[in-house]
């Protein structure tokens, strides 16, 4: 099974808070996503080696992004109830898996650095917003 088909429920729970934010934000680039899914990663890798984050110095826009996908993070990684995660951010599940909801923090890692990927394609093609505006057809705002 491709990466995308088997993590697509982790992928989606990753962009939702992005997609939330650019609406509240509309001046969000995709180098503001990159940053905050860079220092996302880093995080947990900083929380691995049992040392604290390297600083990236963060705009406050990467910061607060930077804090909800951890937020999502925590819930995926069974720390923090879904309760708590549409407490913090309004996040509506798209899909999961109950018998598959649990995921280590490489798995998250590895979901965090195909976004990654994903902002750089479409960056390319569209722009300083490209991957914004591309991944925005998929998260309808509410209503």
């Amino acid at each position: 099974m491709e990466f995308t088909e088997e993590y697509e429920d982790v992928l989606q729970n990753l962009e939702y808070p992005i997609m939330n934010y650019y609406r509240q934000n509309p001046v969000l680039e995709d180098w503001d996503v990159k940053r905050a899914l860079e220092a996302t990663i880093e995080h947990y890798r900083a929380e691995f080696a049992n040392r604290a984050p390297k600083t990236k110095n963060l705009s406050l826009l990467e910061q607060q992004l930077s804090r909800q996908l951890i937020t999502i993070c925590e819930w995926r990684l069974g720390r923090i109830s879904l309760d708590d995660v549409m407490a913090m951010t309004e996040m509506f599940t798209y899909q999961f898996k109950e018998d598959d909801f649990i995921k280590t923090s490489e798995e998250l890692q590895k979901c965090l650095k195909r976004i990654i990927k994903s902002v750089e394609r479409w960056n390319r093609t569209g722009g300083r917003q490209g991957y914004l505006n591309y991944t925005a057809q998929f998260f309808p705002a509410p209503q």
